[in-house]
């Protein structure tokens, strides 16, 4: 019940689907010659221009980024290392036709395979399989993926978990016995800050290993104030994780959202 509540307000509240919500009734009192219309429309072009604007959509990832950008990566304290899913592709497999990782799951498992090699830490990957009964989990796909890719074997797979709240705590108790007492969790730099919460919540002591920034680095250019879809993503995957922050405690009041619930 949660994940869907979650999901309906993801499609409401960010971009494009609020830039739609708007439209769609504005353009309709519009035709009518209702008042109205005009705002709504206006309001709904400004919802689907400006997220479109890296002037936009960096500061907002920004906000998100700024305390990881020059804290150092804790190599030498670290027993292992989490790497977090971060979706799947459906019918991309370019072998099988199958689901593949998403690219922004691959992301993340190029910097895992990075730091495996550097510090010689064993992997565990995490992810379940949200809305795919009968399919692999993510950790499967991503397991696939890093030994296809980077010839990386991972020593743990946990396979069960439906978001980030899951990850942690089924990594925990995945851990448990196993002499692993603090991880360095790999995922995007905008969506560690709320990782680490979940972590530490879960009882398991995490450092970050953040990759994938997209917060301002520099002078402003040209292109900045041109709409594109990697601004459009970047935008939205901030306000994402702002919009998961004030649901958190709701989420927290629903029982379908406790592991083992």
């Amino acid at each position: 019940m949660a994940a869907g509540v979650t999901t309906v307000l993801e499609h409401l509240l960010l971009p494009p689907g609020l830039a739609v919500l708007l439209l769609v009734p504005g353009l309709l009192l519009w035709g009518a010659e209702r008042r109205g219309g005009g705002w709504l429309v206006t309001l709904g072009l400004a919802a689907l221009i400006l997220p479109s604007l890296n002037i936009v959509a960096a500061p907002l990832a920004q906000t998100l980024e700024r305390d990881l950008r020059e804290r150092p990566l804790a190599t030498g304290r670290a027993d292992a290392i989490v790497v977090l899913g971060g979706g799947r592709a459906s019918g991309r497999h370019h072998v099988t036709g199958g689901d593949d990782v998403s690219a922004l799951t691959f992301e993340r498992l190029r910097f895992a395979a990075h730091l495996h090699r550097r510090t010689g830490l064993p992997l565990l990957l995490s992810g379940g399989s949200p809305g795919a009964e009968g399919r692999p989990a993510e950790a499967e796909l991503m397991a696939d993926a890093l030994r296809r890719e980077f010839r990386v074997d991972p020593r743990w797979l946990e396979g069960a978990s439906r978001n980030t709240h899951e990850n942690a705590f089924f990594t925990a108790q995945h851990l448990q016995g196993s002499g692993v007492e603090r991880v360095l969790v790999v995922t995007h730099a905008m969506h560690m800050p709320r990782a680490l919460g979940r972590f530490e919540a879960a009882g398991l002591a995490a450092d970050p290993a953040p990759t994938g920034f997209r917060g301002s680095a520099g002078e402003w250019r040209l292109r900045d104030f041109v709409p594109t879809v990697d601004a459009l993503e970047t935008s939205r995957f901030a306000l994402r994780e702002w919009l998961a922050r004030a649901a958190r405690p709701l989420r927290d009041r629903l029982p379908g959202d406790r592991p083992g619930a």
